[in-house]
């Protein structure tokens, strides 16, 4: 059975956010490391908005993983997951199975928000993917 993974795309010379201000921040991986926006430079962003709590992200999630991990590198994209858990401790755990990258736990109720209000999605899980330009 194939899995198919939709995206929407946000068109960034379209909408009035200034995305690059948006996502100029430090982001962090698995290892602890810093990413800052300089360091994605010429990628392609997908802004994916899950949360433990709910069961399709945890179904969802493992099968974006596996896309990610075969593609990510020889497509030249990135994620940057962005947390709707309630909590930083479920948040923490919940990225230990994640291979990308993360919005850091203390911008989740600002930068996080207007992230998704960026991706103009309704319900999570959720992918926006953004143009390198």
């Amino acid at each position: 059975m194939k899995t198919v993974i939709c995206f929407v795309v946000a068109l960034t010379g379209v909408l009035s956010i200034d995305v690059k201000s948006l996502l100029d921040t430090t982001y962090t991986d698995r290892a602890g490391n810093n990413v800052t926006l300089a360091d994605l430079s010429g990628k392609y962003i997908g802004l994916y908005f899950s949360a433990s709590w709910y069961d399709n992200c945890e179904v969802y999630t493992p099968k974006l993983a596996k896309v990610y991990n075969k593609i990510h590198e020889d497509k030249n994209w990135v994620i940057i997951w962005v947390s709707e858990d309630h909590t930083e401790a479920a948040s923490d755990q919940d990225f230990k199975d994640m291979p990308w990258i993360r919005l850091n736990w203390n911008e989740k109720s600002t930068r996080g928000k207007s992230m998704f209000k960026l991706s103009k999605q309704y319900f999570i899980p959720a992918v926006t993917m953004i143009d390198p330009n």
